[in-house]
């Protein structure tokens, strides 16, 4: 079982540090990021300004071991 958590927790790591190369690799480049902020949709741009679109919608809680199916 530990073997699992510590490969979870490197896939996790991993997706993380992506993610946040991704982000900077679009403002870099000079495109605007739609990301979540204190929940608002907010449209950040490349010289580091922000708008807020609208308020975000409330996250959905999902009980353990409840299948999704994405569409």
């Amino acid at each position: 079982m530990t073997i699992m958590q510590d490969a979870e927790q490197r896939f996790a790591a991993q997706a993380s540090l992506y993610t946040r190369r991704a982000y900077q690799a679009a403002l870099n480049s000079g495109q605007t990021v739609v990301e979540i902020v204190d929940g608002n949709l907010v449209e950040t741009f490349p010289d580091g300004s922000a708008r807020v679109l609208k308020e975000a919608p409330p996250k959905h809680k999902v009980s353990i071991g409840t299948h999704l199916k994405v569409t």
